[in-house]
């Protein structure tokens, strides 16, 4: 009868011990790097840069629409 409950013991802790192994090898949470983003220096401004030309809205004035209509596709001027 001892060996009888020896091997059966034997047999269940092989059970308990060995069965979730295969199991929980299958999948497993890969590790994650989160990098932070990089830092602004948001104390100090940037400055901005000075204007090269000045910009075609202040150099030119706005001209005029010219007179003169449609007759069909020709642009007739009044």
């Amino acid at each position: 009868m001892r060996p009888n409950v020896a091997r059966l013991a034997a047999a269940l802790a092989v059970f308990a011990i060995g069965e979730p192994l295969p199991a929980g090898a299958q999948f497993y949470y890969p590790p994650i790097v989160i990098v932070p983003p990089p830092t602004e220096n948001y104390p100090t401004p940037k400055p901005k840069p000075p204007p090269d030309r000045p910009s075609p809205a202040q150099s030119a004035p706005p001209q005029g629409k010219p007179a003169g209509h449609y007759e069909g596709r020709t642009w007739v001027p009044d």
